[in-house]
């Protein structure tokens, strides 16, 4: 690089900095030391009981769990086969192997969907 182009870097780098420390310090220095009040939703705790049509939502959600495992199962066998079946044709095995991959992460997703939703929640409420 030329001078001129280094000296140009630098005056970024310095008006960068210039621009992001006060605001920064002032944040630190003047961050009240008192604890914030607590809300008043820190003691909520999701609940289905007396909730009109709970039952039936969640044998509606159950069946879309099911019926979206049936599909990665599906997109796993049809991978499973088109991989297998095109050894002579390398673009429809690549293919193959995407469904496969696609269905068993889409799986695993599935499986996983509640323990996500309940470890971002108590997060949520811790903190």
């Amino acid at each position: 690089m030329s001078d001129p182009t280094i000296r140009r870097a630098a005056r970024r780098r310095t008006g960068i900095i210039a621009a992001v420390l006060p605001p920064l310090i002032a944040a630190t220095v003047f961050v009240p030391s008192d604890p914030v009040a607590a809300s008043p939703l820190d003691d909520v705790s999701p609940s289905s009981d007396g909730l009109p049509g709970a039952a039936l939502f969640t044998q509606i959600l159950s069946w879309g769990f099911w019926l979206a495992l049936g599909v990665c199962g599906l997109a796993i066998l049809y991978g499973a086969a088109t991989w297998r079946g095109m050894n002579g044709n390398s673009g429809r095995g690549v293919e193959g192997k995407m469904y496969v991959a696609a269905g068993a992460i889409g799986a695993m997703v599935i499986g996983l969907a509640p323990t996500i939703v309940r470890v971002l929640f108590d997060a949520g409420q811790a903190g």
